[in-house]
């Protein structure tokens, strides 16, 4: 296999992997303005979570925010806030 196409498919997980951590931390700050403060910049909310799992950059932490968002979609506010304050508790 050359060069390049090493570098193009690791550049592609790596986008797909940053993308996938984006989108997780997008859904749990637009359920967050939804359901808790309607004032929430999401988009400082999504750069803290995503800052926060970069700062260590553990595959728990990762995991956490994929986690949290999962629970808390497709779900009501009540029923979010009721089923998923253990999967999101300290996740900034």
């Amino acid at each position: 296999m050359s060069i390049r196409k090493i570098t193009v498919m690791t550049l592609l997980a790596l986008g797909a992997v940053l993308t996938g951590c984006s989108s997780n931390a997008d859904t749990i700050c637009d359920r967050r303005q939804e359901c808790i403060d309607d004032d929430l910049d999401t988009g400082r909310c999504a750069d803290d979570i995503n800052d926060w799992v970069e700062d260590k950059n553990t595959k728990d932490r990762r995991e956490r925010v994929e986690e949290c968002a999962d629970c808390l979609s497709d779900r009501s506010c009540a029923e979010a806030v009721e089923r998923c304050l253990i999967d999101c508790a300290g996740i900034p």
